[in-house]
């Protein structure tokens, strides 16, 4: 039922607010890790975020960063490191090595290990949705290993580029549920026209990188329109900040809802999911083509 559920929020606005976790829920565990995962699912969370890189001998694995010295024990490029190698290593805690105090200094080690993506795959179980943000990974890979585990229907792909190099780099994007990746700076002039440009790979959500809280209204009537769901990150930093938001979650996520938008994701997915569900907030509902 739940993995039903999921795969038709994924295709489209179902008039729920997808909360969509940065990296996994990482605040108990670590980043890009199984536990991450399994935190999540547990939670009821609706989807997953992770980054995806390919070592050495062509394995995808979980891996934010080029270089593992941040969330491991180990020092090194992704890249130029075998599955064994990585292996060998194990996860921080959290978010791992982070600069300057505020930010935590470094966190302990743990018994974690290095995932691969089919493991990560296997860890959701049906039961909760991911969003895939490749960071160096041949896209036929990528569907290959998500075919093997029977995600297609419960995997998001997303890349930023024009439609044309997308569908270049990826055959098989009308094939799998896709989102662009659009950046307010690049599309302020004409926005309509900027999504009106992905119509061909029929997206099913658009990821919209906001730089000033005035933006978002001026594409809401185009998403719609397009059965399409709308995605913005409110991310510690970003002009919907999180940490503004564990103050006050109506002048981030209740505002964020209010100009349509109905996919957020953060670091605090469980915190947003007792607030949407607390307010009774709903969005846009359509029915994909």
């Amino acid at each position: 039922m739940r993995s039903a559920e999921l795969a038709r929020r994924l295709a489209g606005p179902d008039g729920h607010v997808m909360v969509v976790a940065h990296r996994g829920c990482w605040k108990a565990t670590s980043e890009n890790s199984l536990d991450a995962i399994a935190q999540c699912r547990a939670m009821g969370i609706d989807m997953v975020e992770l980054d995806v890189r390919t070592s050495r001998d062509g394995v995808p694995v979980l891996m934010h960063d080029a270089d593992v010295a941040r969330t491991t024990d180990g020092t090194g490029r992704v890249a130029d490191m075998t599955l064994e190698d990585l292996r060998a290593l194990h996860l921080r805690e959290g978010m791992g090595r982070t600069r300057g105090r505020a930010r935590g200094g470094t966190s302990a080690v743990t018994e974690r290990r290095i995932p691969t993506l089919a493991e990560a795959l296997a860890a959701t179980g049906g039961e909760v949705l991911v969003n895939l943000d490749a960071k160096a990974v041949d896209p036929a890979v990528l569907l290959r290993i998500v075919d093997e585990a029977g995600m297609r229907g419960h995997v998001l792909f997303k890349a930023e580029a024009s439609a044309s190099a997308i569908t270049a780099r990826v055959p098989f994007v009308r094939d799998v549920h896709f989102q662009p990746i659009l950046r307010e700076p690049g599309m302020a002039d004409d926005p309509v026209a900027a999504v009106a440009s992905y119509d061909a790979l029929a997206p099913v959500s658009f990821e919209i990188d906001v730089k000033t809280q005035g933006f978002l209204p001026r594409l809401t009537g185009a998403l719609r329109a397009r059965c399409a769901r709308y995605w913005v990150n409110s991310l510690a930093g970003r002009i919907y900040d999180d940490r503004v938001a564990l103050e006050d979650p109506n002048a981030v996520w209740g505002r964020l809802v209010a100009y349509g938008v109905d996919a957020i994701q953060t670091d605090h997915p469980g915190i947003l999911k007792d607030y949407l569900s607390r307010s009774g907030l709903r969005s846009f509902a359509c029915t994909p083509s």
